[in-house]
Order: structure tokens, then sequence, then C-alpha cells
């Protein structure tokens, strides 16, 4: 048992390998806001280890911060407006420094609010943050990031550019942020100079995040989108090759029972023998049971297919399924064909010219089906067609055949061509029923391969030619 299960067991390499690749694909998904909570507590951890805090109250506020970046994801909205709220209101206490004003934790605050808030609400949160944020620490002497930046960046230019100046401005920058609040909050000929500065960057840095954010949710949607879109229209190429199955072979099959049945009714009439009548008959009743079989297990394989329980490609493709080349699934339709034709009493030719064996291309699913689909179509249309006399014969002689099928199989194209005899549609099985628009989708899936059908009516005779590039 134990071999056994280090045998199945996968090696620790391909474990590894397939640990990455799942990684990969997660990270190339639309997961902005775990993405945004990584990177924020990935930094505010490196930041912790960089520059520790210095007291315990900092310590405090540095694992509320990074709990409020952990949740995010979880309670994105609550955990937005908290977060803003709470930076805001822990710059009026008396603690200064990069853990108190929040730091890397409000950045990724605001990329998550540019992502999951309404337009009103993310133009409206960086905009009241940067005022309150402004007004806090330039009346108030509230801490600020940006304000503490800008007021140092203008009390150290102060400090080498002017003589004579205060003893604070005389003493080296320090190395924190509030050093520079302090600086810039004791120059008054400096302070309107800051607000605006301090509010005009403020609302740069994090206007900016909440465009990014907002961006990212702009192209998730789009994904989204394109995702329902690329579903519909896979639904309604599935349900179209759907229809194709049931007009193809369901409502086919039962074109050829109907006229088997009818030809069934006047077998005999010609004056034949008994036994040559049974043995004509019990032909029929055999193809009739036949093609029933069939047309039922295609019609349990849609319903399978709608349910879930079978793939469409297990259902398009017989012949591709079992190996079978196409030529010998050629060839063994049309035999098949030409045998009903037969006991229909329509009598034709049916030819197939193909490359040697050697040289026999790889015909691709697509063109398979497309082609093998024509053919039934082709076959079908003659029985429904087929003029009928009383005596149940097709009207046209028999020396003279009433259809003529070529089939060309080479390296470059799969060409069908088929005429026969058209003729009054009172004669006709087709006469007093709906017809079909099944030349039309055939027409559109071999165009869609890049091929063409042509059909046309000329003088009593019907035409078709279909080419269908490899």
């Amino acid at each position: 048992m134990t071999a056994v299960s280090q045998e199945s067991a996968p090696p620790p390499d391909d474990a590894a390998a397939f640990g990455w690749r799942r990684l990969r694909t997660w990270w190339h998904e639309p997961h902005f806001l775990e993405k945004n909570t990584i990177l924020g507590g990935v930094l505010l951890v490196v930041q912790m280890i960089a520059a520790p805090p210095e007291s315990p109250s900092q310590m405090m506020f540095a694992f509320g911060w990074i709990t409020i970046v952990i949740g995010l994801p979880f309670a994105p909205r609550s955990l937005c407006v908290f977060g803003t709220i709470a930076s805001l209101a822990v710059s009026l206490l008396p603690l200064h420094g990069w853990w108190a004003s929040g730091g890397t934790a409000i950045g990724t605050i605001f990329l998550a609010v540019g992502y999951v808030m309404p337009f009103w609400a993310a133009v409206l949160m960086p905009v009241a943050y940067a005022v309150l944020d402004t007004v806090g620490f330039v009346m108030l002497r509230s801490g600020s990031m940006i304000g503490g930046l800008i007021a140092g960046l203008i009390g150290e230019f102060s400090r080498m550019t002017t003589d004579g100046v205060t003893d604070v401005w005389d003493s080296a920058m320090d190395a924190t942020l509030v050093a520079g609040v302090k600086r810039g909050v004791m120059m008054p000929q400096y302070t309107l100079i800051i607000f605006i500065a301090t509010l005009m960057l403020t609302l740069m840095v994090f206007g900016f995040l909440t465009m990014f954010g907002a961006a990212f949710r702009r192209t998730s949607e789009a994904n989204a989108r394109a995702a329902r879109s690329e579903w519909m229209l896979g639904r309604m190429a599935r349900e179209q090759e759907l229809a194709h199955v049931i007009h193809d072979s369901v409502a086919n099959d039962m074109s050829t029972i109907a006229m088997l049945a009818w030809r069934a009714q006047h077998v005999g009439g010609d004056g034949g023998s008994a036994d040559a009548t049974a043995d004509a008959t019990a032909a029929m009743l055999n193809a009739i049971y036949d093609r029933a079989h069939h047309a039922l297990d295609r019609v349990h394989e849609v319903i399978d297919v709608l349910n879930g329980r079978l793939d469409l490609a297990q259902v398009e493709g017989e012949g591709a399924a079992a190996g079978v080349p196409f030529d010998v699934q050629v060839e063994r339709y049309v035999e098949d064909q030409d045998r009903i034709m037969t006991m229909l009493g329509i009598h034709g030719v049916t030819r197939i010219n193909r490359a040697d064996a050697s040289s026999m291309p790889d015909v691709p699913d697509a063109v398979r089906r497309a082609a093998m689909r024509l053919i039934e179509e082709i076959y079908a249309n003659i029985v429904r067609h087929c003029a009928m006399d009383g005596a149940g014969a097709g009207s046209v002689a028999e020396e003279a055949p009433a259809y003529t099928v070529f089939i060309d199989i080479n390296a470059q194209r799969v060409r069908i061509s088929e005429v026969n005899a058209l003729d009054d549609e009172s004669r006709t099985l087709t006469r007093g029923h709906r017809h079909g628009s099944g030349l039309a989708l055939h027409r559109a899936a071999i165009e869609a391969l890049g091929g063409t059908l042509n059909t046309s009516a000329q003088d009593g005779t019907w035409i078709l030619s279909a080419e269908i590039p490899l």
C-alpha cells in the first residue's frame, strides 16, 4: 500500500510547478481588491521591519492599519469610509509619525475607494479628505504626510537661503515629517503657500490613486461584459449546432421514413411476384426501423446535450470520434443513401473522386461536419422533392438518372456537386408541408469556413455546387 501511494503521489517538483501555475493563473484573473490588499500588506510589513514603530501607541496604530488593509476584500465600502475617517481622526491626536498618519494604508484604502465606490462617492471622498487634511494641518496643527513634506521642504529651502532666521531654521532639518510640520506652522509668511500646495498635492496623489482603482473597475466590468457576450455567443452557436443536428438527422430521417412508408403501400402494384413483394416490403420495414432508431438516438443525444450530460462535440462528429477516414465515412453514407433511394424507386448516380491513400488529407473536424451535413441535406432534398407517380416510382425514367451526385476530395478542398430533375410540387412529398431553411443554414456554415455554396434552378433542373477549403 505504501509503495502504491508513493507511486501515485506527484513528485515534489511537479506539485510545486502546479502550485506556481495556479498562482499565476489566479494573479492574471481580475482580483483587484485581493491584489491591492496583498501589496499593501507586504509594504506595511516591510515598513515595520525597516522603520519599526517607536512606541507602544505607534505599534497599536500599525497593527490597526494592517487589520484594516487585510479586511478590505471582505467589507470594502465600510472599511474605505472607516479608514479615511480614522486617518483624519488619528492625525488630531498628539502622536506624530508615519504610523500614526496611516502611511501606506491610506493609499491602499483610496485604491479600493476607486474600485468599489459609486462615481459620486469616488469623486467626493478624495476631495473631502484633501480639504479636511489640509485644514487640520494648517489650522489645527494636526499630522499630515503631504503637509509635513511640503512644510519641511519650504523650511529647508528658507534655512539655506535666508539669513537671520529663527533658531528653528538654524537647526538641521529632522528626518521625520513632524519636524517639517512644526517648521511650517511656525512660519506664518508661508501659511498660504503651504495650504495651497498641501491641498493640491494631496488631491493629486489620492485623486490619482482613486482614478487608478476606478480604471481597474472599468476594466473588470468590461472583461465581465466581454465574458458574458462570449458566453451568449457560445450559447447561440451551441443552439445553432443543435438546430443543425435536429434538422440534418431527425428531420431528414423523418422524411425518409415517410417516403418509405408511402412507397411500401405501393409495393406489388407493378405485378411482381409475391415473394419479391414480401422481400421488398421487409427491406423497407427494416430501413424504417433503422431510420426511426437513428432519429430517436439523435433526439436523446440532443436532450443529453441540453441537460449537460453529453458534450456537443461528441454528437457532432461520429466518424471523426471513431477514427474513420473522411473518404470512408462519405462512401459508407452515400452507399446507404443510394440503397434507400433504390427502395423508393428513385434511381440515381453517386461518384466519389478521392486522392490516393498516401496523399489523403487530414480533413479538419469542422470541414468534415459541414461536408457530411450538406451531403445529408442533398439526399434529404432529393427524397422530399422527387416527383412520384401513382405507382410510387420516380417520375423520371429509369434509363435517365433522377439525380447525380459528385464528390471530389483532394488535399486542397472538398467539392460537392448535385443535379436532379424538378417537377410540379403537387406530385412530391412536400405537397401541403412547410419547407425548411436547411440550405441557408449550410450556406452560412460553409461560408464561415471560407467556402462557397451556390444553387440554381434552370429548365426544370436543380443544380447545387459547394466547395469547402481544407
